[in-house]
């Protein structure tokens, strides 16, 4: 078996968590499974699993070798799937999981140019700010924020998303300009009543990195709504810079406390797609799409 044949053997034991399950899955005896494993940790010099009372478990070698392998086995279906989707036809529906505000910023301004590529192409947008269920939800691609820890989805890097904290015009001239982020806890700030870690303000100063628990003045579940309670003047909001970035440039909206904004709390977004199974002609095509305008 070849070194690429070696790798996605070494998937599905991953993906499975036994040499019995990546046996069946792949039509070969456990035994079989285990000495060719056993082969591949003697040649590269590592360890790749602990066998633990007949439990295996990835090493740090060996998820390090796990992402490696999975973007060399997603790079050889990526390069044959390229020639399929090129010659056929594409139609059909797709389904794609996002927040309302990466779907409405991000991906509408985007759907002009790949509709007129694939004008049989249909796209139903499911709506949530958490991840959806693929299986339970017909879902075909989702859109969120953080790398996926599900062994079943596979996550391509799209865009880093800075956060923005401001406020309108009106408000800073009624209730003033924060000027350290100690400041905030004295002031009426907009937030959301979802994802702890999303209400957590990261900043960073003469004392080093340090996060703020900020009290809501009013919250909501989607950043659309605290959008436009901030536009309305009624508090200082914490958003991605692509959801307010007009509102930046016009003046809609000031930037507030730039100077102590940390450069390394920005986290991306990622393209999620099953893993483990060829992709259709419509959803492959949506996928290459995507990762291409982002990339």
């Amino acid at each position: 078996m070849d070194q690429f044949g070696q790798m996605t053997v070494f998937l599905r034991v991953v993906e499975e968590g036994s040499f019995s399950g990546a046996g069946r899955r792949l039509q070969l005896a456990p035994s079989t499974v285990s000495k060719l494993i056993a082969r591949m940790e003697m040649r590269l010099g590592v360890r790749l699993f602990e066998r633990i009372a007949g439990a295996i478990r990835l090493t740090q070698e060996g998820e390090r070798f796990r992402e490696a392998s999975q973007q060399v086995v997603q790079a050889m279906e990526d390069a044959e799937a390229s020639v399929r989707v090129a010659d056929a036809e594409i139609s059909g529906t797709v389904r794609i999981h996002t927040a309302l505000t990466t779907a409405k910023y991000l991906v509408a301004p985007r759907l002009p140019l790949l509709l007129d590529r694939h004008p049989r192409l249909h796209l139903d947008f499911v709506l949530g700010t958490e991840r959806g269920d693929f299986i339970r939800q017909g879902l075909d691609v989702a859109i969120h924020s953080g790398r996926p820890t599900e062994q079943t989805l596979i996550g391509r890097p799209l865009m880093h998303r800075p956060w923005v904290i401001a406020a309108s015009p009106q408000y800073l001239e009624r209730f003033g300009r924060p000027e350290r982020p100690e400041d905030l806890l004295r002031h009426r700030c907009l937030n959301f009543t979802i994802r702890t870690q999303w209400n957590r303000w990261t900043f960073h100063d003469e004392a080093g990195l340090r996060t703020i628990d900020i009290p809501s003045h009013i919250g909501a579940n989607q950043g659309e709504l605290l959008h436009s309670f901030a536009l309305l003047g009624l508090g200082v909001v914490r958003l991605a810079h692509f959801h307010i970035a007009a509102d930046l440039e016009r003046g809609a909206l000031v930037p507030l406390l730039q100077s102590y904004q940390e450069r390394s709390e920005d986290d991306r977004f990622y393209l999620l797609y099953p893993r483990g199974r060829s992709l259709a002609p419509r959803v492959r095509a949506v996928v290459d799409f995507l990762a291409a305008q982002f990339s």
